[in-house]
């Protein structure tokens, strides 16, 4: 979803977006016996409202993706909506922001554990999330956040567990300089699965440092994950990002314990990328990798892709893009497999009105 920056104070601003694309996939299924391929044509129209009332920023807005394929059995026609409304409320020592979110995708296209392995082509992920957040400045120095989140994850096909998740977090931040930023959070975990009655808790302990330059930021937390009648697991993460005149690159590592629709919570390690250079005025290309293994006994599987683009801006109005993606799934039990994407579209944004 695309839309315009800020405008002045009690003033609404509107966006348009639609996306126009076709791709070739060589196995979308991810067989290892009998890959077949099959063309898509895609079509994602969306709109957005951003309004400043006072101290009022509101949003709210609706997408769509219109997917048909070559071959339906491969990959099914879908429409596959998602909607959002976000309301924040700053001031000068603090604030609160509470945001909502509505998503329908293909399983198969989910960034997770749930798309490694064979998906079935049908499987649709069905996502509802309530956040909120309250921030307030203790001092010049020290700042302390509360937070809260509730989602609920359903599934269309396939042997997924539907579940829902719920969040609390206290987060306090001292920093040390303009540059360096300490902060130690706690937070705990509630995890349900839908007609199993099961469920399990977590509580989470960990400390992290931010770091910012003029170019470069940094950002590293380490912890403790601690799941309630079972198993202690130590997580955590280091973030990079780069911005320069013409680069800009980003990198994470990290080993999370995530909600899963396998089952509970599941540890995970995930390696990424992504470096974009603007080789002109209008013209940008970039590298996206990513690497991921779910550490789970029981489902342990290992999932990996590589997309490589180019992007070129026709006018004020349009872009062309194209990409090449290539993509691996590896697990337990079974041969390792792969698919190919080439893709080609135009995109189209106007916000001025």
């Amino acid at each position: 979803m695309l839309y315009s920056g800020y405008g002045r104070a009690d003033s609404w601003q509107q966006a348009v977006t639609a996306r126009v694309s076709t791709e070739y996939e060589t196995n979308p299924a991810m067989s290892s016996t009998s890959p077949e391929g099959v063309w898509r044509g895609l079509f994602e129209p969306g709109y957005a409202l951003i309004g400043m009332v006072g101290d009022n920023e509101i949003r709210t807005g609706l997408a769509v993706q219109m997917a048909r394929a070559s071959n339906k059995k491969l990959s099914p026609d879908r429409d596959s909506p998602s909607v959002f409304l976000n309301w924040l409320r700053q001031g000068e020592t603090g604030g609160f922001d509470i945001s909502s979110r509505y998503t329908e995708v293909s399983t198969r296209e989910v960034d997770g554990i749930d798309a490694a392995g064979l998906v079935p082509a049908s499987s649709t992920r069905v996502s509802r999330t309530l956040t909120g957040k309250w921030n307030k400045e203790m001092s010049e120095l020290s700042t302390v956040s509360l937070d809260g989140s509730y989602d609920r994850v359903s599934y269309r096909g396939g042997t997924y567990v539907n579940y829902s998740t719920q969040t609390v977090g206290l987060t306090f931040s001292r920093a040390w300089d303009e540059h360096i930023t300490p902060y130690i959070r706690v937070s705990g975990n509630k995890y349900e699965s839908e007609g199993e009655g099961q469920s399990s808790r977590r509580n989470d302990a960990s400390i992290g440092l931010d770091w910012k330059a003029e170019y470069l930021v940094w950002s590293m937390q380490a912890g403790q994950s601690r799941v309630v009648g079972g198993n202690t697991s130590t997580q955590g993460s280091v973030e990079t990002k780069y911005t320069g005149q013409l680069n800009q690159l980003g990198l994470i590592a990290s080993r999370q314990v995530v909600p899963s629709g396998l089952g509970g919570f599941v540890k995970a390690d995930q390696l990424s990328g992504n470096w974009s250079y603007a080789l002109s005025e209008y013209s940008r290309t970039g590298l996206n990798l990513v690497w991921q293994k779910n550490l789970s006994s029981e489902n342990s599987s290992t999932s990996a892709s590589s997309d490589v683009w180019l992007e070129h801006n026709l006018n004020a109005l349009w872009t062309l893009r194209t990409h090449y993606q290539h993509r691996t799934s590896d697990v337990a039990g079974s041969e390792s497999v792969s698919s190919d994407i080439f893709g080609l579209s135009f995109a189209y944004a106007y916000s001025d009105f």
